[in-house]
């Protein structure tokens, strides 16, 4: 007998937001995209759109305030926004941001908090407009909204991949996940012993400059931000695509520093790699006939490396194989707020 599903953690953070996703848009005229991609795509207004999303950080449950510097919450708080404009091609202009403060909450981290914001928008070129503030009975909550906006023609969906197409990341994955043991005191590091990899965890870069240079080439199918996980995001693709996927284990881009870490620790730095999340690289799919121009034009931008790490395929499974050729099946939703990351 089915069981009956009660609370949020019977079902999950994806599935519940799968169940509240239909009957949402009552006046459909001008929404492009609305629940299931990195923004809301709202227009078009001449020859582009607009861009809108929204995420929430919540104290001990996104961040541990004692153990990270209130600037760099600041920091990380529009980052993880303006990566999700960046994920869809687009350009970010306008911030807004509420905050749920406890009582007698220290005003210098309050204002650090903001020092960190500003420093990111100002970076980005982007106006922060207002927003809320109430009293919060339980931790800090620090909710942030962005409008972006991008050519109509170049705004690149989860919903683009197809079978063939390459998989690329643009960046080493599962130091985040590394970083985030180490401040919650799961691993016995202290802060100072890995820096790069606290970095990545509370000082992500959004690839904004990245994912405009991408939409604009017209090479690519599909994209996403990884934030919840290499399988979990890539999952999030196959799924708005209808397809699958196959990765090779072997050519997931791992830091010296991560491995380092890995040995000394004994931990799986596969599985950190696959299952982390908080990465927030950006994940592409490309048609394989573009594949040489692509990494071609990551060199002569000077965007950095850029990873192949395996292909799209048929069915909706999504596989790892081994350097030796084994394979097995990738099972997990990665971070997800109600239930423990699965591997």
């Amino acid at each position: 007998m089915e069981r009956d599903l009660e609370t949020i953690e019977d079902l999950g953070e994806f599935e519940f937001i799968r169940s509240i996703s239909q009957g949402c848009i009552h006046g459909p005229e001008g929404i492009l995209q609305g629940i299931g991609d990195d923004c809301a795509v709202i227009g078009p207004f001449g020859d582009k759109v607009l861009l809108v999303t929204t995420d929430l950080l919540v104290e001990n449950v996104h961040f541990i305030l004692d153990r990270t510097p209130a600037r760099h919450l600041g920091e990380k708080a529009v980052a993880v926004n303006l990566s999700d404009i960046a994920a869809m091609g687009g350009v970010p202009r306008h911030l807004f941001v509420s905050l749920a403060i406890p009582h007698s909450f220290p005003l210098r981290i309050l204002n650090a908090l903001y020092e960190g914001m500003k420093e990111v928008c100002r970076a980005y070129g982007v106006n922060l407009l207002g927003g809320d503030t109430s009293a919060s009975l339980a931790g800090l909550f620090i909710n942030v909204a962005v409008i972006g906006e991008a050519m109509t023609d170049q705004v690149l969906y989860r919903k683009g991949a197809s079978p063939g197409d390459s998989i690329y990341v643009t960046g080493p994955l599962g130091e985040a996940a590394a970083g985030l043991k180490i401040l919650k005191g799961q691993i016995e590091a202290g802060l100072a012993d890995w820096p790069s990899l606290i970095k990545a965890l509370t000082r992500p870069r959004p690839q904004v400059e990245e994912g405009r240079i991408i939409a604009k080439s017209g090479l690519a199918s599909a994209m996403i931000d990884l934030s919840d996980g290499l399988v979990a995001d890539l999952g999030h693709i196959c799924e708005a695509s209808n397809s699958g996927a196959e990765i090779l284990e072997e050519c997931l881009p791992l830091s010296n520093t991560l491995i380092s870490f890995a040995k000394k620790y004994n931990q799986d730095p596969i599985g950190l790699c696959l299952w982390g999340g908080e990465d927030y690289q950006l994940l592409i799919t490309v048609p394989a006939a573009n594949g040489p121009a692509f990494e071609r034009m990551f060199k002569e931008k000077g965007c950095g490396p850029v990873y192949k790490i395996g292909k799209i395929t048929e069915g909706r499974r999504i596989r790892c194989v081994r350097p030796d050729g084994t394979e097995r099946v990738l099972h997990g939703v990665g971070f997800d707020h109600f239930k423990e990351a699965g591997q």
